[in-house]
């Protein structure tokens, strides 16, 4: 598997590097779309990985079918980069991802990590990118000719 960074635009590489919230779309058990927001980062191995418990919905969701969006709004809202991806869950008894979520994030891994809590790695598996940027001008007027 391809590290994510070298698979995304040069030009929208530094997203998958900051601390931002995605919106994590999954589809529900009647085929309607959920969305809910996470958190992210690109692992040592350069896959995109988040962590989830087995009693959220996306976990639920992502077990049933493994189709889900991330989108991902960079601090610059004309900036986005949409992931599409084939998620894949990997139980993490040692909740070595949260872990990392917490660190990259700049969290106390107290306030994540939970005895109790069936945790979950998450990985997300990119079948198509889309990055965009767009001017100020083209965002309140249309593309120019």
């Amino acid at each position: 598997m391809s590290d994510i960074l070298t698979d995304v635009p040069e030009s929208h590489r530094d997203i998958l590097r900051k601390t931002l919230t995605a919106t994590l779309s999954t589809v529900d058990a009647k085929g309607r779309p959920r969305s809910t927001a996470i958190w992210y980062f690109v692992d040592s191995d350069g896959q995109l990985k988040g962590s989830t418990t087995s009693d959220r919905y996306q976990y639920k969701d992502l077990r049933r079918d493994p189709n889900c969006d991330l989108f991902i709004i960079d601090s610059n809202p004309f900036r986005t980069l949409e992931v599409r991806a084939e998620a894949k869950l990997l139980a993490d008894p040692d909740k070595a991802t949260v872990r990392k979520l917490a660190k990259v994030y700049g969290l106390d891994e107290a306030m994540l990590v939970r005895a109790e809590e069936d945790r979950y790695t998450v990985t997300y598996r990119p079948r198509k990118l889309v990055a965009l940027h767009y001017e100020l001008e083209d965002f309140l007027h249309g593309p120019r000719r």
